[in-house]
């Protein structure tokens, strides 16, 4: 069971292992991954129907024991047994002692049962572990490939997305910075439905950052929907998950080892700028970098 649910845990985690990851995806893995754990384990008709090993080792040992075959393909049966398990739940140990009570049954339908009560606590824990998955939702507003056909409900999904973000980024934004000096509400209310019929006919089936990479340079959208934009821009702020700060801190300690200990923090954040976001070393004119280097100030050059 535990190696059905870490693959699909895996899965959920290697959205969060890419170079760059559009917030907007998040609740969809996060919901696609509650509904397979649900469909396999939470269905008493259904139980793990779907699964790649529990489902083979269920029909594997339904005679109560299971052949295994070794190195030399010789076929040795091992018997099932099912053992039950005191109660783990008792705060003190001496208490523990003195309650000799199984609180799980040794039969596989209490098997079924504790693992149901497992899944239930790993769907409570994730759904707690997105406190912000509301805020990655509302992001969808600046996605044309989640915009509705119909018109009406395009407007309708859009204010809402609206109204969430605005309520996010209030509470959020630094009381000295102050919300009403960053974003005027009315203007971007006002701004809103041009601007997303002006975006799904422009970039239907786009994602965000998609759609971003197209407008982020026309100066007539800017000046067109100021306020719009940017909100757009604030957004696209927002972290995922820790990964691109994991990944700093790594870089960081590859550039400055013990041996260059006295490289100056204007460097450091140049060179961990170039390693993090490029260009390629192939696309770098070294020649023009070169001179750069050489005219900054008076150096003695080796003849090579």
């Amino acid at each position: 069971m535990l190696a059905d649910v870490l693959g699909e845990l895996n899965k959920l985690n290697m959205n969060f292992q890419e170079e760059t990851v559009d917030i907007t995806t998040i609740g969809l893995a996060l919901e696609v991954t509650i509904s397979t754990l649900s469909r396999w384990f939470l269905r008493k008709e259904t139980f793990a129907e779907g699964t790649i090993y529990l489902s083979k080792f269920l029909s594997d040992s339904q005679n109560g024991y299971i052949d295994i075959k070794d190195e030399e393909t010789m076929i040795e049966r091992h018997e099932l047994r099912y053992i039950s398990i005191s109660a783990m739940d008792i705060e003190s140990n001496e208490a523990r002692k003195q309650s000799m009570k199984p609180c799980i049954e040794g039969t596989q339908e209490s098997c079924q049962q504790l693992t149901e009560g497992y899944i239930e606590t790993l769907i409570d824990s994730l759904n707690e572990r997105f406190p912000d998955l509301h805020l990655f939702n509302a992001a969808k507003l600046f996605s044309p490939c989640y915009y509705p056909e119909e018109r009406h409900n395009r407007e309708k999904n859009s204010e809402c997305w609206i109204l969430k973000l605005f309520q996010h980024l209030q509470h959020t934004i630094s009381r000295d910075v102050g919300f009403v000096a960053l974003f005027d509400v009315k203007s971007c209310k006002r701004e809103l439905h041009p601007f997303v019929d002006s975006l799904n006919l422009a970039c239907e089936g786009f994602s965000m950052k998609e759609a971003w990479k197209v407008f982020r340079n026309t100066k007539q959208w800017h000046k067109t929907y100021p306020n719009m934009m940017k909100l757009w821009q604030a957004v696209l702020t927002i972290p995922a998950s820790t990964v691109d700060c994991e990944r700093g801190f790594s870089k960081q300690n590859i550039i400055k080892d013990i041996r260059k200990s006295r490289l100056g923090l204007d460097t450091l954040d140049a060179l961990m700028r170039i390693s993090l976001n490029g260009p390629e070393p192939s696309n770098v004119d070294w020649h023009a970098v070169y001179k750069v280097w050489k005219d900054t100030k008076s150096r003695r050059i080796l003849e090579l």
